[in-house]
């Protein structure tokens, strides 16, 4: 890390150095929180600017995410890199959030152990003895069925899960009683046959191929509150992303 290189190399360089740490699992805690601005000025000969712009670039090339206040987070890495930077992701159920009806017909909870969960998130792992609380809902959009949602929830945030808050947005019901406010979700996007059961609540032939997002939920001081699986109706999902280019 010579003061000679010119700033912009500096920073192409700090940010590339990070990146092979990242990589590497060679940085971050156990929540994949970075070190401070402090600790990393320890590590490498570098002005604070050289610092922050290094973060910044890392920042839109989708392998962190900074939260004000209390630093940055490694998100999660597909065996892709990642070419672009990518903003809100969503469906129907956001496009059309008080103009049309989304209601939840059939909704159940248990507790369970992560050893016996269907499916776990993407970068965190968990005791095999540690519960979830599992939540599945079946819902409607206009009284057409819409969605099959299965979701679990850390207990040690959430607390108990009311029936009430089944029946409606779980995210809003969370914020409002218990001051949980979701800050980040990772999605992943993918098509996988349907199973009798899910076919049936759809009116489809069984294996008939369903539009399903996995998400990862992260509270604002970057905890995983949540994680689920959702398969949607490919006749209504409609899916829509931002992206800008990075040059």
């Amino acid at each position: 890390w010579s003061s000679d290189v010119c700033s912009s190399d500096l920073i192409e360089d700090l940010a590339a150095e990070l990146i092979r740490k990242i990589e590497a699992g060679d940085i971050g805690n156990e929540q994949g929180k970075m070190p401070s601005e402090r600790e990393l000025l320890a590590i490498y000969p570098v002005s604070r600017y050289t610092l922050r712009q290094a973060l910044n670039k890392l920042s839109k090339m989708g392998w962190i995410y900074q939260m004000q206040g209390r630093g940055s987070y490694i998100r999660f890495q597909s065996n892709q890199k990642p070419t672009v930077e990518q903003g809100d992701l969503g469906f129907n159920e956001d496009l059309t959030r008080g103009e049309k009806n989304i209601r939840t017909v059939k909704a159940s909870k248990r507790l369970v152990k992560a050893a016996d969960a269907l499916f776990l998130p993407s970068h965190k792992q968990f005791a095999k003895d540690q519960h979830f609380i599992e939540v599945q809902r079946f819902r409607t959009l206009d009284n057409k069925p819409y969605l099959i949602e299965r979701s679990y929830y850390i207990p040690e945030i959430v607390g108990e899960i009311s029936e009430t808050m089944m029946d409606g947005s779980m995210f809003q019901a969370l914020a409002e009683e218990k001051q949980l406010t979701v800050a980040f979700i990772d999605k992943f996007i993918q098509s996988k046959p349907l199973t009798k059961e899910q076919a049936a609540f759809f009116h489809l032939e069984e294996g008939m191929p369903a539009l399903i997002v996995r998400d990862d939920s992260y509270l604002r001081n970057g905890e995983l509150l949540a994680f689920s699986m959702i398969h949607y109706d490919y006749r209504m999902a409609t899916l829509y992303m931002h992206k800008k280019i990075i040059l």
